[in-house]
């Protein structure tokens, strides 16, 4: 794939409309690592499939539209057991499955340098992925993985998260006076609103929660504006501290998240549903494909904006891949997990709103063979397309462009 002289122009637009000084973050990260870069720019990926490629072959399912690497994690659902799944879903869409397969695989190419791994040992754990995926797809058993029936790492990582408690996380992101919290304001991940706009923002929330039945537990504490993550840095985001079953120390912590159309969305053949919003959408495909999805999930209209509302937990809960690095064994058990619970999504999900049935998903993995050559081939070389890119961001960010 050759460079589009357009590349720079392309960056510039899909991000236009975000807030300038929070824009200038997701630029700086893109600039300080490929993998970043990687993550952040997610629509050039898809914009880069050709029209006629083998991915659009692959049965349609409700994907994440953002598959890799760092888009697993762990969470507390309702039921306040931890899962290791999926964890944004901000372009997810009903699409080929291979879509999000695909670009998982290019993550590992991407990521090789900072997992201390060769390209031979790529080639390898991305073979292992896609037979992972394929012979659990081929089976059409659906699955959860949950302390109770994971082993090694993973086992040893939920059983951690579990015994997190919510009253520790609030002492790391509050302060407490007289018996009451505010946030703590950081100006790295927690930044203070301005008094006017965090008295109409907190007004429009208590509005929208004047509808719901347990209105009191909403009622709000504290806000902020929030920073996190590398590809939505410039979106509206904010922490707000409610008051949950009672101060201080059954106060919650939730995240409310500016939602956009889906940067898939024009690349993907499949009818999408009308949707009311996009928070709507985001929302309902997690429903469908988490077994249980993150604790208090919602979406919400606020001054002609919509947001996706969630618990919000703690970030320890992403894999630190730096601890991986090099040990091919203890990334294989990661990507295992990985694989299956993509496989088990993609089944649980299907049949819904023109998804693929699990015996298209079934007849499918028998093409393993076939299909594994042309995947590991594509991810690969769409990972030297993404070092291209972004010498030539590079070089343009050292130049004042952005």
């Amino acid at each position: 794939m050759k460079i589009k002289s357009d590349l720079l122009q392309r960056i510039k637009s899909f991000n236009s409309d975000r807030l300038p000084d929070y824009l200038k973050l997701k630029y700086d990260a893109m600039y300080a690592d490929r993998y970043r870069f990687f993550r952040a720019t997610a629509h050039l990926f898809f914009e880069d499939i050709p029209p006629f490629s083998f991915l659009h072959s692959s049965p349609n399912a409700w994907i994440c539209g953002d598959l890799h690497l760092e888009n697993y994690g762990s969470y507390k659902g309702d039921n306040r057991l931890a899962y290791f799944n999926v964890n944004d879903f901000d372009e997810g869409l009903l699409g080929p499955c291979l879509f999000d397969v695909v670009r998982l695989l290019c993550s590992i190419y991407v990521a090789a340098g900072n997992l201390g791994v060769t390209k031979k040992d790529a080639d390898y754990l991305s073979g292992f992925f896609v037979d992972t995926y394929m012979d659990k797809l081929g089976k059409g058993y659906i699955r959860v993985l949950e302390k109770e029936t994971s082993k090694g790492i993973m086992r040893n990582f939920l059983k951690e998260v579990e015994t997190r408690k919510r009253k520790k996380f609030l002492q790391t992101k509050t302060k407490l006076r007289k018996g009451k919290r505010k946030l703590l304001i950081d100006n790295k991940h927690f930044f203070a609103l301005k008094d006017k706009e965090k008295v109409y923002l907190s007004h429009l929330f208590s509005l929208w929660t004047e509808k719901l039945p347990d209105k009191n537990f909403y009622k709000i504490i504290d806000m902020a504006f929030r920073v996190a993550g590398t590809s939505s840095l410039g979106l509206r985001r904010y922490a707000v501290l409610i008051e949950g079953n009672g101060s201080p120390d059954q106060n919650y912590l939730l995240e409310m998240k500016e939602s956009r159309k889906s940067c898939v969305e024009l690349y993907s053949k499949a009818i999408q549903p009308k949707w009311m919003t996009e928070g709507q959408r985001i929302v309902e495909v997690q429903k469908r494909v988490l077994s249980d999805p993150p604790a208090l999930l919602n979406n919400m209209d606020m001054l002609g904006r919509n947001y996706v509302m969630k618990e919000l937990q703690p970030m320890a809960d992403r894999i630190d891949y730096s601890l991986f690095k090099g040990n091919i064994k203890k990334m294989m058990q990661m990507l295992e997990n990985m694989a299956c619970i993509y496989a088990w999504s993609n089944l649980r999900s299907s049949g819904r709103q023109n998804s693929a049935i699990a015996d298209d998903f079934i007849s499918f993995a028998k093409n393993e063979n076939k299909l594994k050559k042309e995947m590991i081939k594509y991810a690969y070389e769409y990972s030297k397309t993404i070092k291209e890119y972004h010498e030539v961001y590079c070089k343009a960010y050292k130049n004042n462009y952005f």
